[in-house]
């Protein structure tokens, strides 16, 4: 039996509609989940903080917990030198991009540090990954390294995803 052409274009219209907006959920998720993450660094919350972090970085940080005292440890370091995570934003997302079963993109992230006297401003970005089509976010800060280097610890990463070259931070005075 033959289906009727229009059911059909119907039919094609309605996957494409889901797609679209599977894609701007999974973007919508993305740049909230981000913003909880650069919350939890300003805060000082490195237990919600070390949620967002990809397992594997977890893992060669030796765990959780390791991340969280790390964390603790050099953000005590900071505050005696006068320095504190003021701010962190997030540019758009690039193309979403299937690797395997993964969702991956890559988003620029702005860190404003209070300093002493002044303030600075780093800008890298993120690689980020879902395993479920975009509902849940990880990410894996690309600072000051190549996509080749992040994939020999992260196979997975897609080729496709473009990291630019890190440009290093801006130092403002009072």
């Amino acid at each position: 039996m033959k289906k009727p052409l229009g059911l059909s274009l119907l039919l094609m219209l309605g996957l494409i509609a889901s797609s679209f907006a599977q894609v701007k959920d999974a973007s919508k998720n993305l740049k909230l989940q981000a913003e909880k993450m650069g919350a939890a660094l300003v805060k000082g919350d490195f237990k919600t903080f070390s949620t967002y972090n990809h397992p594997t970085i977890l893992q060669m940080m030796g765990g959780a917990p390791k991340m969280i005292e790390l964390m603790n440890k050099a953000t005590s370091n900071m505050k005696t030198q006068g320095m504190s995570f003021n701010k962190v934003s997030f540019g758009e997302p690039s193309k979403f991009v299937k690797s395997g079963k993964e969702l991956q993109t890559t988003i620029p992230q702005l860190i404003v540090m209070k300093l002493a006297k002044g303030r600075l401003e780093n800008a890298s970005t993120l690689i980020a990954v879902s395993s479920d089509n975009g509902a849940n976010w990880v990410f894996i800060d690309t600072s000051n390294k190549d996509l080749a280097t992040i994939q020999k610890f992260i196979p997975s990463i897609s080729s496709s995803l473009v990291i630019p070259p890190t440009k290093p931070p801006v130092k403002y005075d009072n």
